[in-house]
């Protein structure tokens, strides 16, 4: 729904390294993992995160 309503091409998520079902979960929408990418947490701190992604396919 979200292609075909707002024009994207492309969603992404992630979730932290400790939660790893979080991934499996993304993994069963048809995401795929793109790589890892720091976040900055509130105290300036970087997290690593899980990247995914998910792409339209053109018919």
């Amino acid at each position: 729904m979200a292609f075909a309503t707002s024009g994207f091409n492309r969603l992404e998520a992630g979730h932290h390294p400790d939660h790893p079902v979080s991934g499996r979960v993304l993994i069963k929408t048809g995401c795929t993992r793109v790589g890892t990418s720091d976040r900055h947490n509130d105290d300036g701190a970087a997290t690593p995160c899980e990247r995914y992604a998910l792409e339209t396919v053109d018919l």
